[in-house]
């Protein structure tokens, strides 16, 4: 092996077992749609049925334990048909040191995406839910596999790269270098963080029949999103290069992409989401709905239209001319028509939010970047626009709809286009203007639901005071 020969026979998992991969994929499909897959299932009665959903929770979790099993058993046996054997450790007997790569290695992936896989299917038994009904916990745990999966499956190549379960052509001759450090596992560590507890959110905010029951639950989710946010903004600000052009870097960094998605999730249903929520069940029947729909997409397509380029600009490699003009106008259409698009799902029966409409708008502004990343990492440039987009979608309401009464303008509305406005300028007098976009293109959503849900508890003390004096 170390003179460069092949070996002749290999133990990498996709090639001794060519549908493990694909169905691994099947099974986080599966988990999106698990809702309703077991609504239909459970339809028919079948005990057959039951087992067979049982099954498939728990598909995941199992291929992910064969994984591990089969990586560290190369390891220990020093396998050198096993690619990253080779690359890391070469010929030679097994040391307890060698267990490092498991962790710092391709495995860090599996064993973190198992313990969020666990997280998941184990969430039933989740202190905060102890005294929650027992359908609300499972609509609990479907939500959480929804979100999980679909995390999992937009970040599938960086995970789980197809070069870490197939034999290459040709082995390296001798070891391409030491086994990673622990300090590789930060990005991962962070990435499993804003899944859960982001999941966490997601699930909260989707039950809307739930009423009180995970309010406990959703507030310390909210309190570890933000801690997490921060911490994952400390490190991405310590591991851009300044002096380089820090797109470029992307490849080099590894986790970047699904790190800084998942970091737009998590602030997202923290900051303006899961608050709305309860917001908007405040408001009434919606005398003036449809003008501040209108107003509502108006303001949220214009700030999307108009800074997505601007950061693209900023970039300095699509040219001087309007190639990142073309090109943001470009993916910023594509986001506000998806948005104008989902006005029709409340038609179709997906009216279960206190605003369908306004909360739709919201889901695809909050998921857009994710999806749009399976194409091109430029979708990246729209999250800024957006996190300034989103705390409107809530305020607006309040402000055009003329059957409650609006809060103060001084307190709310002022303050609101202010830091806006601060927001969207003041990133381009940094270095790197999208990262500072992220240290300060949460505050408006802070701000805005902060504001409404003090104006919510007054309207309450309000009206307790007319009613103990009739």
């Amino acid at each position: 092996m170390l003179k460069g020969s092949v070996p002749s026979a290999s133990n990498m998992i996709g090639d001794t077992l060519p549908w493990f991969l694909p169905l691994f994929v099947f099974g986080l499909l599966a988990w999106v749609f698990y809702e309703a897959i077991e609504t239909y299932v459970l339809r028919k009665g079948s005990p057959f049925g039951e087992k067979a959903l049982v099954a498939l929770r728990w598909l995941p979790a199992a291929q992910l334990a064969v994984m591990l099993i089969t990586r560290s058993i190369s390891l220990i046996q020093r396998d050198l048909s096993h690619l990253e054997v080779a690359q890391y450790l070469g010929a030679g007997t097994y040391h307890s040191s060698d267990l490092k790569l498991i962790a710092t290695g391709g495995g860090g992936s599996e064993i973190i995406a198992l313990t969020v896989i666990l997280f998941v299917l184990l969430s039933e038994r989740l202190p905060s839910l102890g005294s929650t009904r027992v359908e609300l916990r499972q609509g609990f745990r479907n939500r959480l596999m929804m979100f999980t999966g679909l995390m999992l499956l937009s970040a599938s190549t960086l995970l789980f790269p197809e070069s870490a379960y197939y034999s290459p052509s040709s082995f390296p001759a001798n070891t391409i270098d030491a086994i990673p450090q622990w300090s590789s596992l930060i990005p991962l560590l962070l990435l499993a963080s804003l899944m859960m507890f982001s999941g966490e959110l997601f699930a909260v905010s989707t039950l809307f029949f739930a009423g009180d029951n995970f309010q406990k639950l959703a507030s310390r989710a909210r309190l570890k999103t933000l801690i997490l946010a921060v911490l994952t903004m400390a490190w991405l600000t310590r591991a851009l290069e300044v002096e380089r052009n820090w797109i470029e870097q992307i490849p080099e960094l590894g986790f970047f992409l699904p790190l800084i998605l998942l970091l737009h999730v998590g602030v997202s249903l923290a900051v303006i989401i899961q608050p709305a929520v309860r917001i908007e069940s405040e408001l009434n029947h919606g005398e003036g709905r449809s003008l501040g729909m209108l107003l509502l997409a108006a303001l949220m397509a214009i700030l999307i239209l108009v800074l997505t380029p601007i950061h693209l600009d900023q970039l300095g490699i699509f040219g001087p001319e309007l190639g990142p003009y073309v090109y943001g106008v470009w993916i910023a259409s594509v986001t506000v028509s998806g948005m104008m698009l989902v006005q029709f799902l409340p038609a179709l029966g997906f009216d279960a939010a206190p605003r369908p409409e306004v909360w739709w708008m919201k889901m695809t502004l909050v998921f857009a970047p994710v999806i749009m990343c399976l194409f091109t990492p430029f979708a990246l440039f729209l999250i800024p626009a957006i996190w300034l987009a989103l705390p409107w979608s809530s305020t607006v309401p309040w402000f055009v709809e003329k059957d409650v009464p609006s809060p103060s303008q001084t307190f709310v509305l002022y303050p609101l286009v202010f830091i806006t406005i601060a927001c969207a300028l003041l990133p381009f007098s940094w270095n790197i203007p999208f990262l500072a976009s992220l240290w300060f293109g949460w505050i408006p959503g802070a701000m805005a639901s902060i504001g409404l849900t003090i104006h919510i508890k007054n309207k309450g003390r309000v009206y307790a005071l007319e009613s103990a004096e009739e």
